[in-house]
């Protein structure tokens, strides 16, 4: 029998892998995005039915904070290096600026430091008013969190949100990432990314890199990180360093 998403979130049916992000310059980890799995063995395992579920019994931010909690618990745990990406809706960032008490609570009771997360807005639920969105962005990254934009190209991302929002981050999605080394469309469309990352100061992450070449590009065109199966797979117990696939290529690169 399935759970329902008020068993998930009563019995916390979360299990968080992690997915290591690289620097394509050194090809050290600069951190990791937590991923979530629902039930085993159930449909909801799934992340995509799992959250999509969760929107449709109203109890998304409810699950995006359970979500958020089990995992920076896990990291520390862990004792994983470097950042931790955390995905939220739009409404679930509100809601960090809204209970920032409880927040800073719980972080202080799991040791975790603020200036180790990096909160990804993910396209879960539509954005509502930019303005309030921008606000309580901005106010948690006074707090010391960093911001990103999660699969930039895609969905609800654009230019609009990374005029307002200013980014730390922007994670090209992998449509536009995954052939970019056949394709000049694509290539030329992500060296426009990389100018306007270079005079925004926004760092750029190339998100599901699964083959050399395309890595490579990644890197001769400037992009800052990258992060796919070819780095590293997620895992319950993450890998430390990148693929010696990867790092051959990159160390090998002029």
């Amino acid at each position: 029998m399935t759970p329902t998403i008020a068993d998930c979130l009563e019995q916390r049916y979360l299990r968080p892998v992690f997915q290591p992000i690289g620097s394509l310059a050194t090809g050290d980890i600069l951190g990791y995005e937590a991923l979530i799995r629902g039930p085993v063995g159930t449909p909801l395992e799934n992340p995509v039915a799992l959250f999509a579920e969760a929107a449709r019994a109203g109890a998304l931010v409810r699950m995006e904070r359970l979500a958020a909690r089990t995992a920076i618990a896990a990291f520390m745990q862990a004792r994983l290096p470097g950042k931790l990406f955390l995905n939220y809706s739009a409404d679930s960032l509100r809601d960090i600026e809204d209970t920032r008490e409880d927040v800073r609570n719980f972080l202080q009771r799991v040791d975790m430091p603020s200036d180790r997360i990096v909160l990804e807005l993910t396209e879960q639920a539509p954005l509502g008013p930019l303005e309030s969105l921008t606000k309580a962005v901005f106010s948690i990254r006074a707090r010391g969190a960093q911001f990103a934009l999660d699969d930039y190209g895609t969905g609800h991302a654009n230019l609009g949100q990374w005029i307002a929002m200013k980014p730390d981050y922007v994670k090209i999605a992998r449509v536009v990432i995954d052939g970019i080394a056949t394709s000049t469309f694509q290539l030329e469309a992500v060296r426009a990314l990389c100018k306007l990352a270079k005079l925004s100061g926004t760092k750029l992450v190339a998100e599901g890199i699964e083959r050399v070449d395309d890595l490579l590009v990644c890197r001769e065109l400037g992009i800052d990180y990258a992060q796919g199966y070819l780095l590293a797979r997620p895992a319950e117990v993450p890998a430390l360093t990148l693929s010696e696939e990867a790092l051959r290529a990159l160390r090998a690169a002029p």
